[in-house]
């Protein structure tokens, strides 16, 4: 009987190994077949704006900011600015292609698969070439999103109607591209470097046959912002770590918040930022190769890297994986990034160094101080670094409300802070989170570089609750009590199971309806002798047991909802459709007249004469040409008006002799 059992345990670990593995051949190949389209579509879109370049031209605010910002940022030929508004006006045509036909969109954006699969990290060198990622690039022109667009390592990025993109094979002027050894046009060194005299493989030497290259090394009118994104339905490994290459085009004279950047980030299910790395293109990093092209110029390069990426946080659950790399600010620099073996392999020693939070999740902590709360993890530095500070941030709402500038302990390898209930307020309540930073020295040719690591603790949900541990009662005095609009949630929202009895002074904020104090009790709350909220600050205060939801005010049943509606850059196409005009045959004319319009058609025909009176208004079949006998009409001039097909009143001048 052992025997059979074993048998059919033994089938039905074959069967779902081979169900799995099925389910998974069917995703690439639906993937693959996404992909296929999705570059058919780029065919149509290349053809598109062969067609439409001379139909369009540039509106004139777009093209003046184009040559002001070049004005005020670069030094630049008549040449280079040519070739800004031709990227501008490229860019422009794209979006109009997405606007007109918005069901192409969804063949650039990966399928999710089902939750049997894509649990590890298949496909995380590319050898299937692209299955399972979504690609886009947002080709900021200059300046017509002006300078206030660029944020650095805080830069927002998300795959929109009009941005996604396609990655082509070998096109190292794209910028998403699929680098492969077996295919047409595969340079084994980036060509950037190559024509430097520096021989950086676009492979990784543990990479298989492809890796993918986001940006290009074009500049000039548009800084392009370049995104790859992955959904995992469960993060089933502790890190995700990678490997990649960066390239990056430094001008000296450019401060670092406007310099190229490269970042890595993992998002949760609920979008919050799980781990993050963050280079910005500077030479002081020793990070970096810097090669001196002159004055105004010079490259910086890594070689391959080993990066970590501390996952553990959402360990079991949905997660996101996404790399962006930038050109400058400006658009005259660029900066780009090869990248692979996500996941699937474990990165020995981690070149940016790593920092890991153990788990914590205590609801209501002894607020005595008897019994401390420890918070406790791991650190490796990053590559020929030390040590220099490692502290501990209390956060409600991303707010900072308690720190600790220096672990417990702190051994080479781990640290631990013993938390006191105190740092979390007089009267916590609500959740908390925990926040590890550390600082390591490394010395470089130019000095000593600081690298920043942080991480927050590795749970789901809060790390410290105060939601079900309401106090009973509370009296508030001044001055000791005395509250400004502006504080923080956690000082200024005030509930207890009983009562509260105030005495003590709200003072002035921003006259915000809702950055106010609120004070809520079950009972009763009573201001007293000695309670005022002074001129211009906000307080609401009701009979309201521990709920945690701080109401400052609810929208009356007679009070309109208002919605706020905002226009999305890339629904706005900055072109101007140049009129095809039509001919009027002949011009003079003492008799019948044809109007014939090119590449268009008209369905209305109005004439007046020159002193503005209708002579015919006429509705006709959409056509590109028809005839008018003008035999009756007082010689003189006259004006006809069409209307095409567009929308669009195109207007010539009529000579009747």
């Amino acid at each position: 009987m052992y025997k059979i059992f074993k048998i059919v345990l033994l089938s039905c670990i074959v069967f779902n190994s081979a169900t799995v593995s099925a389910q998974l051949n069917e995703y690439l190949a639906d993937e693959n077949s996404r992909i296929s389209i999705s570059q058919q579509t780029e065919n149509e879109i290349r053809r598109f704006v062969d067609d439409n370049f001379k139909n369009y031209k540039l509106s004139k605010e777009t093209t003046d900011e184009v040559i002001k910002h070049l004005k005020e940022e670069e030094e630049f030929t008549d040449e280079e600015l040519q070739k800004a508004l031709v990227n501008t006006k490229i860019y422009e045509l794209r979006k109009l292609f997405f606007l007109q036909n918005p069901d192409k969109k969804e063949y650039y954006l990966a399928k999710t698969p089902s939750q049997t699969i894509m649990q590890t990290c298949v496909n995380g060198d590319f050898e299937s070439n692209t299955a399972g990622y979504s690609f886009w690039s947002d080709a900021y022109p200059q300046p017509a999103t002006g300078t206030g667009f660029f944020q650095s390592c805080s830069m927002p990025t998300a795959a929109t109607a009009t941005n996604m993109v396609t990655p082509s094979t070998n096109n190292f002027g794209s910028t998403i591209t699929l680098i492969s050894s077996t295919n047409a046009g595969y340079q084994q060194y980036d060509p950037t470097l190559a024509a430097l005299g520096v021989n950086v493989p676009t492979i990784n030497s543990n990479g298989g046959t492809k890796s993918i290259k986001l940006n290009n090394a074009n500049g000039f009118g548009s800084s392009d912002v370049t995104t790859m994104s992955r959904y995992f339905p469960v993060i089933n490994q502790a890190t995700i770590d990678f490997n990649f290459s960066l390239i990056m085009d430094n001008k000296p004279a450019h401060g670092q918040p406007i310099q190229p950047f490269f970042r890595v980030r993992v998002y949760d299910q609920f979008n919050n930022i799980v781990d993050e790395i963050c280079i910005i293109a500077n030479p002081d990093n020793c990070l970096f190769n810097t090669l001196v092209i002159g004055s105004n110029r010079r490259v910086l390069y890594t070689n391959w890297i080993c990066a970590r990426l501390n996952v553990q946080d959402i360990l079991n659950q949905p997660g996101r994986i996404e790399f962006t790399v930038s050109d400058c600010e400006p658009s005259a620099h660029f900066g780009t990034v090869y990248i692979d073996n996500i996941c699937g392999f474990t990165c020995a020693v981690p070149q940016l160094g790593a920092l890991s939070t153990d788990p914590t999740n205590i609801n209501c902590p002894d607020m005595t101080g008897a019994t401390p709360i420890e918070v406790c993890g791991t650190f490796q530095p990053p590559v020929n670094a030390v040590v220099n500070t490692i502290s501990l941030n209390i956060l409600q709402n991303n707010v900072v409300i308690g720190t600790m500038a220096a672990p417990t302990t702190l051994t080479a390898s781990t640290y631990c802070f013993t938390v006191n209930p105190t740092l979390f307020g007089a009267n916590p309540s609500g959740d908390f989170e925990f926040q590890v930073n550390g600082t390591f020295n490394v010395n470089c040719p130019a000095g000593t570089f600081v690298y920043e690591i942080s991480d927050n603790s590795a749970n789901i949900g809060p790390d410290v609750t105060f939601t079900d541990c309401c106090q009973a009662t509370l009296l508030l005095a001044s001055p000791t009590d005395d509250l400004n609009n502006l504080a923080v949630a956690a000082t200024k929202e005030k509930e207890r199971s009983d009562w509260i009895k105030a005495a003590n002074i709200v003072s002035v904020g921003d006259n915000t309806t809702g950055n106010g104090v609120v004070y809520h009790a079950a009972n009763y709350v009573e201001l007293n002798p000695g309670f005022e909220a002074a001129l211009g600050s906000q307080f609401a205060a009701y009979p309201e047991g521990c709920t945690t939801d701080f109401v400052y005010r609810q929208q009356s049943e007679n009070e309109p909802e208002t919605k706020e509606v905002r226009a999305t850059e890339d629904t706005v196409v900055n072109l101007i459709k140049i009129a095809n005009g039509f001919a009027i045959i002949p011009n003079p004319s003492s008799s019948t007249i044809e109007i014939v319009m090119k590449n268009a058609e008209f369905n209305k025909i109005n004439i007046t004469s020159i002193d503005g009176k209708t002579v015919l208004n006429r509705n006709i079949e959409m056509t590109d040409k028809t005839q008018v006998d003008v035999s009756g009409y007082a010689n003189g001039v006259y004006i006809i008006n069409i209307t095409s097909e567009d929308g669009r009143i195109h207007t010539e001048k009529l000579i009747k002799n």
